[in-house]
This record gives structure tokens, C-alpha cells and sequence, in this order.
């Protein structure tokens, strides 16, 4: 036997080794949580990472031509004439579209929230729709993502894409549908597919549980730019969605950030379906592109800004907050100055309500044309590209909305929105 007093100091060195001893990395990872994303309060700069998860031709034409087939208009397509050989493409696209020194750059540039879109197929198997997407390591990238986001204290907005049978059969969607868009057909509203989409959230949510970082999660977009083609039985179906997303969001402590389906007056249309919400649980979320998708395109510079200024009212007399999801600097004006002073200007007036989210965070110049853009326009689209010599890092000294506030001197003075 020991002595007493050799086990008394035996007994203390194991307690002073075990208090030296590294918490699990749960644990490490629970310390460093981040407050919860508040959209009454905290004002959006971030960037979208379109092209990632769910594949779109235009972003990188050659590349999805010479991986997918001449006829690869989508991702749907392209995992039809692919089949089990898109698990090898879609990793390595992973590996090399987003990654952790494009995280370093956009942090170092001021980004708070990067904007993931996804398809649905990496939670609900796409064989329950019936439709060829293949599900590679999605969820371990996004898993990664999400973890490099708490690292630098950046947050995250989810976004299902991509739905079954398409929601708006654009090639956004992972579906390029012409004949049912013609036809002001969406087969997202079948009953079955409603029933899926649903069944869709609630894995997306039960994944999420599960994730070590989830506090980055800011807020979730249950469907991207859904089309209701003046249909009422389509409009019927969304609110009850997005009533359905709200009330399966809620108890996960996370607000639903709703595209207003390209309604007309989208801001009256939404009113009253917001002013139900509790407050903080409900976010209208708008996509604008005031000097594209046109005809013509705008030219003017004073027709341009005032397309601008005008979001000014639409956002201060709506009861909840608005995320401008999408924006970029696209035009079809050249002038030299142009580009730095159309960006500054949305990034001012749209960070008088919840913020806004360039589109997109890069893309990749092509040979073919066909739905590719050229060198400079694509330019436009590239928040890589934009920081280098047009968008100044932003101040992290100042808060988001005291530095978009110091951008511009177009459209006047902050209207100080509140709810």
C-alpha cells in the first residue's frame, strides 16, 4: 500500500492534469456560438454562393458542357446523361468552386452572411419526385461552410433552390421547364410534391440540429422565387407554405425569408400575410435587378437611380423587414464610374431595412456564349471580382448601416425604418 500522504499528491496532480485537460470539440465549438441573428436590428452585407450546390450552366458554360453534354441546360439534364458519374463531378466542383481563402477574402472584405443556395435532393431523396439529381457530399461541404463561417463570425441564410418538380422552371430551380413556363404550369404545387416539400424542411431541420455550428444559421428560405402565374390555386398553396415554414421554423428559433413570387406590387400583395407574423419570424425577401432583365434595358442613369430610390417607401411602409436576397451590379451602361456608384447607392438604400446580398460571389468566363455573359459583364456579377478595384472593404469600424449610410448621396436621407 501507498502512503497516505503519496496518494494525497497522487490524487492532486491527476486533478490539477484533468483540469488542464481540452474540452471536447463540441464543447469548444458551443463556447463560440454566435448571438442569434436579429432582423429588427442587424443589417445584412453579404454575398450569395449561387453555383455551388445547385448547378447553374450560365455561371461556367464550358466547364457544364464539357462534364454534362452539349444539351446539359441544367442540372437536371446533366445528372441524366451523367448518371453515377456526377458523384466524382460534384465533389471536385466542391473542392474548387468555393473555398476557404475565397472565406478569407470575403471576411476580409466585411461580409456577415453568405447566402447558400441548395437543392432539396441532399435531404429528401430525389427518387421520392422521380426526378435524376444526384446527392454527393453536399452536407459535408455545407458542413465545413457553415463551420468556417463561425470561425470568422459570419453567419449563413439557407436557401432551397431547387424543389420538387421545379417551383418557377428556370434553370435556377435545377429544372429549365420551357414548355410548362409557356404553359404557366409548376409542378412544385401537385399535391404530392407540396407534401414532399414539406417533408423536405423538416429534414433540412433535423440536419441542421445536428450541426456542431448551427448558431450561424440566420434565417431559412423555404423556396426560392417561386412563380405563381396569377393563379389563384398557386397563390392559395404558397401562403400555406410559407404559413406551414413559419410554424416549422419557429421552435428552431429561426425566421422564414420569404421571395415575394414576383407578384405584382409585391409589397402590398405581402402586407397583410406580414402584419399576422409575429415579429422577428418573417422576412420579405426581393431580388432586384433595376437595370436588367428589361426591355430594353435601361440606359439612363437618373431612370436607374430612381428605380433605386423608389425601394426607399416600399421598404419603410412594410410591416416587417426586407433582405434584398439578390442584386448585383449588371447594366448595360459602361460609363467609368458607373459600376462603383450603382453599387454603393443599392448598398445604401438597401440597408435601410434588413440589408442586401450580392449576387454573386464569383463566376467563370467561357468560350461559348449561349447562356454564358461576357468577360465584363460577368465581372459584374462577381463580388471577388468587385472587391479588388470597385467595392471598398467595408468599414468594421462603423456599424453595417452607419458605413452603406456613407456610400452615396443619391436618394436622400436614411428613413430610419423600424418595426
Amino acid at each position: 500500500m501507498l502512503p497516505c500522504a503519496l496518494l494525497a499528491l497522487l490524487a492532486a496532480t491527476l486533478f490539477v492534469r484533468a483540469a488542464t485537460i481540452k474540452m471536447p470539440a463540441n464543447s469548444d465549438i458551443a463556447k463560440r456560438d454566435l448571438p442569434k441573428w436579429d432582423w429588427t436590428k442587424d443589417k445584412v452585407y453579404g454575398t450569395n454562393l449561387g453555383g455551388l450546390f445547385l448547378l447553374e450552366r450560365w455561371m461556367y458554360e464550358d466547364w457544364m458542357v464539357e462534364k454534362g453534354g452539349d444539351d446539359a441546360w441544367d442540372e437536371y439534364t446533366m445528372s441524366k446523361n451523367v448518371g453515377d458519374g456526377m458523384y466524382d463531378i460534384l465533389n471536385e466542383h466542391f473542392d474548387s468552386w468555393f473555398t476557404e481563402d475565397d472565406m478569407d477574402t470575403l471576411a476580409d472584405a466585411g461580409v456577415n452572411m453568405l447566402r447558400i443556395p441548395i437543392g432539396y435532393w441532399p435531404f429528401v431523396s430525389a427518387d421520392e419526385a422521380g426526378e435524376p439529381y444526384k446527392t454527393a457530399s453536399h452536407l459535408d461541404k455545407l458542413s465545413q461552410i457553415m463551420k468556417w463561417s463561425q470561425d470568422r463570425h459570419m453567419y449563413v441564410l439557407l436557401d432551397l433552390h431547387g424543389m420538387p418538380g421545379s417551383q418557377n422552371n428556370d434553370q435556377s430551380s435545377g429544372r429549365n421547364h420551357t414548355s410548362n413556363d409557356n404553359k404557366q404550369v409548376a409542378d412544385w404545387y401537385s399535391d404530392h410534391n407540396q407534401q414532399l416539400s414539406r417533408k423536405v424542411v423538416h429534414k433540412m431541420l433535423d440536419w441542421l440540429d445536428s450541426q456542431p455550428s448551427k448558431s450561424v444559421v440566420a434565417g431559412i428560405t423555404t423556396v426560392n422565387e417561386p412563380k405563381v402565374y396569377d393563379n389563384g390555386d398557386y397563390q392559395g398553396k404558397l401562403f400555406d407554405f410559407y404559413g406551414f415554414s413559419i410554424d416549422a421554423l419557429k421552435p428552431h428559433g429561426i425566421p422564414l425569408i420569404a421571395h415575394h413570387a414576383f407578384v405584382s406590387n409585391p409589397y402590398g400583395y405581402w402586407r397583410d400575410f406580414a402584419q399576422k407574423q409575429e415579429t422577428g419570424t418573417f422576412v420579405l425577401d426581393d431580388h432586384p435587378y433595376p437595370a436588367w432583365f428589361q426591355s430594353p434595358e435601361p440606359t439612363d442613369e437618373g431612370q436607374i437611380f430612381g428605380s433605386v430610390c423608389r425601394f426607399r417607401d416600399s421598404m419603410a411602409n412594410f410591416p416587417a423587414p426586407v433582405l434584398m436576397g439578390e442584386f448585383s451590379a449588371i447594366s448595360a451602361l459602361d460609363k467609368d464610374d458607373w459600376v462603383e456608384r450603382y453599387v454603393k447607392t443599392q448598398l445604401k438604400v438597401y440597408g435601410w431595412s434588413a440589408g442586401s446580398m450580392f449576387f454573386n460571389f464569383k463566376m467563370k468566363d467561357s468560350g461559348r456564349r449561349i447562356l454564358g455573359l461576357s468577360s465584363e459583364s460577368n465581372k459584374k456579377y462577381s463580388m471577388l471580382r468587385l472587391i479588388e478595384d470597385t467595392i471598398p472593404n467595408r468599414d468594421t469600424s462603423k456599424s453595417v448601416k452607419d458605413w452603406t449610410n456613407s456610400l452615396s448621396d443619391e436618394c436622400g436621407d436614411d428613413p430610419n425604418i423600424h418595426w
